[in-house]
């Protein structure tokens, strides 16, 4: 079709994307995926799948101390304190309610924590299931038993945004 009308697009259909589009969709919104690829998955696919999160009841078991202060700090001590506070903050703060609505939505994770290469503590929650690749079977398996409000195009280049006179993106080319 020359011109589809939705509410939200997603560009991009990796980890991140599939779970933005998922967000979209649950917040009431009809949601487009683009992807430029012919699959879904982008780096997600091949990547560990570690998700780092203070998880007090996994971690517990462990006998593993954390808090999303400790989380906090050790991100901005892993990045050398060039990010951004606010934006760190809202990523511990919010590591864990994420990791359980990915749970919510269906992904099963390893019920002990491990530390993912490069980490500074024992918070890494992997799949049950190896690799990144498990998400994004279960975003796919969502967007399809949500079909109604969601629509994915793989092989679909984004070129270019289309704005209003504000400067507000309204659609992509």
């Amino acid at each position: 079709p020359d011109e589809i009308k939705t509410q939200v697009v997603i560009v991009g259909g990796g980890g991140s994307g599939l779970a933005a589009a998922i967000a979209a969709q649950q917040a009431g919104a009809k949601v487009i995926v683009l992807e430029k690829l012919g699959l879904l998955g982008g780096s997600t696919n091949v990547s560990e799948g570690a998700l780092n999160a203070a998880d007090p009841e996994r971690q517990g078991k462990q006998g593993i101390e954390d808090s999303i202060q400790k989380h906090y700090e050790q991100t901005m001590k892993g990045g050398h304190d060039i990010g951004t506070p606010e934006l760190v903050h809202y990523l511990t703060e919010n590591a864990l309610p994420t990791l359980h609505w990915m749970e919510s939505l269906g992904v099963k994770f390893k019920p002990e924590v491990g530390t993912a290469t490069g980490a500074l503590w024992q918070r890494s929650h992997y799949p049950a299931t190896p690799s990144g690749n498990s998400y994004i079977r279960v975003y796919q398996k969502y967007i399809a038993d949500h079909a109604k409000d969601m629509t994915v195009y793989t092989d679909m280049t984004v070129e270019s945004l289309i704005k209003d006179k504000n400067g507000r993106i309204i659609g992509v080319t």
